[in-house]
């Protein structure tokens, strides 16, 4: 049969039609007359034989409405219990069997998600907020806590070239955002890298000696001088990086220092309280700026003097260990 055909034949319907209010209404009335008359016909007929009917309508009504009180009670009594008790097994039996059914149905749903469910969940306990191809991406969304943020910003990085020095359209957002609440007086404090190691990571970057020296003295130029940051607000960490992170007092941007690249094209995540990843990196991260390998910055000109002398011990250090490698290779 070709399934577009339409049948437009009318379909006999042997369905009982039930009677409407006003034919129901029709019935009762009919019954109630013929009652009436019956009871009047029996009355005449009584009277005609000269006997008096009111005994015996009286007998017949009592019976006609006694009988039916006696039969509910009896009903109620003894068998509408035993009718319930019948009726609550089968529905009982009916609830196991919807409650069966529907924990499969549920569990077979679910079953496809539990590792994204233990995935929210065990993100949930950790904070994260969200996580980032790159810090440009995570900046961007960051920005909005930057905005709320009232009291103090602290920032930790190696050069912080990509914030302040590269003006792209990623970072014009956060610097903005930065700038005005530095004038809002929020207070904005920045830990960045110690120029005497910074050529650690140059070999590793595929860098020159001496170029993250100068992105750091860069910085240090910039902020005092266009920020006009307090020099108390900045400090210099002797030793490489390990997260480029930026903390407000609710909410943190973690972006981890790959050996082979630089952070700022890394993965990141945004995590916030309450969960442990703040706290963790709260107290082993951001309270380096208070241990003794943070000190504060030298003046730029006396740093950019002694870039080369910085290179130079790098260079011997990075020497020394070739060598004792080349010496462990030979014995």
């Amino acid at each position: 049969m070709d399934p577009e055909t339409v049948r437009a034949d009318p379909v006999l319907d042997n369905r009982p039609k039930l009677l409407g209010i006003g034919s129901q209404r029709l019935v009762y009335l009919l019954l109630f007359a013929i009652g009436v008359i019956l009871i009047g016909t029996g009355a005449l007929v009584r009277a005609l034989e000269q006997h008096t009917w009111i005994p015996e309508v009286c007998i017949a009504l009592g019976v006609a409405i006694g009988a039916p009180g006696v039969l509910s009670y009896l009903y109620r009594k003894y068998m509408l219990e035993e009718i319930k008790v019948e009726l609550r097994q089968p529905a009982m039996q009916f609830k196991a069997t919807a409650i069966n059914m529907l924990s499969a149905a549920i569990e077979k749903v679910a079953e496809p998600y539990r590792v994204e469910s233990d995935l929210l969940q065990s993100s949930r306990r950790a904070g994260i907020y969200g996580v980032y191809f790159s810090r440009a991406e995570a900046l961007g969304e960051f920005s909005r806590f930057l905005e709320r943020e009232k009291h103090e910003i602290m920032i930790i990085g190696s050069s912080l070239r990509g914030l302040l020095q590269d003006f792209e359209d990623e970072y014009e957002q956060a610097r903005k955002v930065l700038r005005r609440r530095l004038a809002e007086g929020v207070r904005i404090r920045i830990l960045v890298t110690h120029p005497v190691v910074a050529d650690l990571r140059a070999k590793q970057e595929d860098r020159n000696f001496e170029d993250i020296g100068n992105e750091i003295i860069r910085t240090l130029e910039i902020l005092a001088i266009d920020w006009k940051l307090d020099p108390t607000n900045i400090k210099l960490y002797v030793g490489t990086p390990t997260v480029f992170a930026i903390k407000t007092t609710e909410m943190m941007l973690l972006n981890t220092y790959p050996y082979m690249k630089e952070a700022v094209a890394s993965p990141c995540i945004i995590a916030g309280k309450p969960g442990y990843m703040y706290d963790h990196f709260l107290n082993s991260h951001f309270r380096a700026w208070n241990s003794a390998m943070a000190v504060p910055p030298l003046p730029t000109k006396v740093l950019l003097g002694n870039l080369s002398s910085y290179a130079d011990r790098v260079k011997d250090i990075l020497r020394s260990a070739a060598q004792h490698e080349t010496q462990s290779d030979e014995g």
